[in-house]
């Protein structure tokens, strides 16, 4: 079996794996980023949903107005950082696809190579039973 087709495969399932783990970090990071502009949405509807006697002292001084300029720039703030690790993503992916494409490639070669080997030691044993067969079948 050809060891430089074996190495050529264990290099390009390293590179896959490390590809594949750059991927899983920026997906956490998309998760949060995520969950963060949910729960920044959940706590701007409840604050809505305050009744008006809760919000008068707040309204007074123009604290809501504020709480309103806040949630309008952490949501900016965040929807633009998710757009950067989404475009970091959609290059990631082709990197990713590629790694495995070039591993599966590899793996393919490897396993032809095996086979091929298998037949080459498989020949060479039939064509030595052949030759024993006809040197018994002269000698009787």
């Amino acid at each position: 079996m050809p060891q430089p087709l074996a190495d050529l495969a264990d290099l390009t399932d390293a590179l896959y794996q490390a590809e594949l783990a750059k991927m899983h970090g920026l997906v956490a990071q998309e998760r949060k980023l995520r969950a963060d502009l949910a729960k920044l949405e959940k706590h701007h509807k409840h604050n809505l949903t305050l009744p008006a006697t809760q919000m008068f002292a707040p309204r007074h001084i123009g604290a809501d107005v504020l709480w309103h300029g806040w949630v309008g720039r952490s949501r900016l703030e965040l929807n633009q950082k998710l757009a950067l690790v989404l475009a970091q993503k959609s290059r990631m992916m082709h990197a990713l696809r590629r790694a495995h494409g070039k591993h599966l490639a590899a793996e393919k070669l490897l396993e032809n190579a095996r086979i091929e080997h298998r037949k080459r030691i498989d020949d060479k044993r039939d064509q030595q039973e052949q030759n024993l067969l006809l040197m018994k079948g002269y000698q009787g």
